[in-house]
């Protein structure tokens, strides 16, 4: 479960009357037990932004070293980096070959997730508009979690070394279902 709680501010008594009716008929509010998970996840937020980070520069430095990754883009801080496979036809079965990282739309949990800009966050742009603004075919974003970083360097390399072992025709980054892309 995601939590994304907000501050909402009004001048006006006939406005903040229309909020609250708002709120109250979309469920907008989060009820009692959803706001102590959050306090409790909030104890603990520090250690796992520490871990976030860690795993993230540990294996911003190991993707660094595969021959199979053209760049890895990663400021030094946060949990949060993109690479650029070295093939733009390597996308969908690398993706496909993951096992322990999942493939979905999904940033900032406890959990990694690998997501394939192209064809879901920026799905929408132009492939001109998109590709000019960096955003090109090769490119992957990369959710880091707290696992623990050498199961997750397993199954990147896994996953690398499958695609070097195969041969793939130019379109298959086209056939890559991002439908029902989210763990149970």
């Amino acid at each position: 479960m995601t939590f994304l709680p907000g501050l909402s501010s009004q001048k006006g008594e006939q406005l903040s009357e229309d909020m609250f009716q708002h709120q109250n008929a979309i469920g907008a509010v989060l009820s009692p037990f959803d706001s102590w998970l959050l306090m409790r996840g909030m104890k603990t937020l520090a250690l796992r932004m520490r871990q976030h980070e860690a795993n993230a520069k540990e294996l911003a430095q190991f993707l660094e070293e595969q021959p199979e990754i053209q760049d890895v883009l990663y400021p030094g801080k946060g949990g949060m980096l993109s690479f650029r496979v070295a093939k733009e036809n390597w996308v969908n079965p690398f993706l496909k070959q993951l096992k322990t990282i999942c493939f979905a739309e999904s940033l900032g949990g406890v959990e990694s997730f690998i997501t394939y800009p192209a064809t879901q966050t920026h799905m929408d742009i132009p492939e001109e508009i998109r590709i000019a603004n960096g955003v090109c075919n090769k490119l992957l974003r990369f959710s880091v979690g707290i696992e623990h970083v050498d199961d997750l360097k397993a199954d990147l390399k896994q996953a690398l070394s499958q695609v070097k072992k195969r041969r793939y025709t130019p379109n298959d980054h086209t056939r890559l279902d991002t439908r029902n892309t989210t763990r149970s």
